[in-house]
C-alpha cells in the first residue's frame, strides 16, 4: 500500500498566539512520536522596519495573515486529533469533517506575498548625486553618493575629513537629495 504524500492544511488559531500555536505543535509532535506525520508548520511573516523619532530603526516580523497557520503533515485520525487540540487552535479549514488541503498554486501565490512584502526600502537616490546630510555629526553638509545599497537602506558618500576623502555609510532618513 503506497503511505499517503504530505500536503499543507490551514489552521485558525488565536490571533498574536501563531508562534506560541508552532511551538505547541512542535512539542506535541515529539510526545506523541508524531513526527512521520506532522512534518513542518509555517508562520507566514515578514519583516517590518520602522524609523522612530531620533533617526534609530527598530524592526519587528508582522504576520501576513493573523490568526492563521500553515501545517504540513499526513492526515490520520491521530495527527488530526492532536492538531485539532493543541491549545489556541480555534478551527481546521475543513469541508464535512475532512481536512481540505491547501493547493500548491494558493501556497505558491502565499510565498510570493511573503516575498513581495519583504523588507525593501525605497529610495530616490542615484549614484554621484549631490545630496544634503539632514541628521548626525556630519548634519548640513553636502557631498556626492558614491554607493547605494537598496537592502540595508544605506547610502555610502565621500566626505571630506580633515582634508581626507573618507568614506560614510548613511541611513536613507538622513540624507535628501539636491535636485
Amino acid at each position: 500500500m503506497l503511505k499517503p504524500k504530505p500536503e499543507w492544511y490551514v489552521i485558525q488559531c488565536i490571533s498574536w498566539t501563531e508562534e506560541n500555536v508552532k511551538s505547541s505543535l512542535f512539542q506535541r509532535r515529539e510526545s506523541f512520536w508524531m513526527e512521520d506525520f506532522l512534518l513542518d508548520v509555517y508562520v507566514p511573516t515578514h519583516e517590518v522596519v520602522s524609523t522612530r523619532a531620533n533617526w534609530t530603526k527598530s524592526s519587528k516580523m508582522k504576520n501576513i495573515l493573523p490568526g492563521y497557520i500553515l501545517v504540513n503533515m499526513i492526515v490520520t485520525n491521530e495527527s488530526w486529533y492532536i492538531v485539532r487540540n493543541t491549545p489556541n487552535v480555534t478551527w481546521f479549514l475543513w469541508a464535512w469533517n475532512i481536512p481540505v488541503p491547501v493547493s500548491w498554486e494558493e501556497l505558491e501565490k502565499l510565498k510570493g506575498k511573503v516575498e513581495e512584502n519583504a523588507q525593501n526600502y525605497s529610495n530616490e537616490f542615484l549614484i554621484w548625486d549631490l545630496a544634503n546630510i539632514t541628521s548626525g555629526p556630519f548634519e548640513g553638509n553636502e557631498w556626492k553618493i558614491t554607493e547605494i545599497n537598496e537592502k540595508k537602506g544605506l547610502v555610502k558618500m565621500e566626505i571630506d575629513v580633515m582634508g581626507r576623502n573618507t568614506p560614510v555609510e548613511l541611513d536613507f532618513a538622513q540624507v535628501k537629495v539636491i535636485r
